[in-house]
């Protein structure tokens, strides 16, 4: 009499699509996803060509796992949201102040370091001023 073991192992990795580490052959989700903009969150040192030339920024969590809050923008305006898509970050136009709205992009140049380009439109005194910031931020 012959007696066969079959055996179903089920492969673990990564089962959440858009992550980084997706693996397309996983069943079984081990908690190892890495989300997109997880290389974005942490605390900065901005170089800027803006208003303030160095000064601190935080990227932080957003409610969805594809958004940042980028805070401290342009050294005082505030906060604003962003969308992550692999190594970009797109943000949409925004009001930040009374007045005031910014729109840009950024992206995740390389190890620990973002390349952010926004543009301000202040209509706080009656005219509006446009103001393009482009700006490097180093992780700390």
């Amino acid at each position: 009499m012959m007696v066969m073991i079959i055996s179903c192992k089920k492969y673990s990795g990564c089962t959440e699509f858009g992550s980084e580490n997706f693996d397309p052959k996983a069943v079984v989700d081990d908690g190892s996803c890495i989300h997109l903009r997880d290389k974005f969150i942490g605390n900065f040192s901005v170089n800027s060509d803006c208003f303030a030339d160095n000064y601190r920024r935080t990227f932080a969590e957003a409610v969805d796992d594809y958004s940042v809050i980028i805070s401290n923008l342009a050294d005082t305006l505030g906060s604003v949201q962003a969308q992550v898509y692999g190594k970009n970050l797109t943000i949409e136009l925004q009001t930040i102040q009374p007045s005031i709205t910014v729109e840009g992009a950024g992206v995740y140049t390389e190890e620990n370091a973002i390349s952010l380009s926004y543009r301000i439109r202040d209509s706080r005194n009656g005219t509006e001023v446009i103001t393009d910031c482009l700006e490097w931020c180093s992780k700390m």
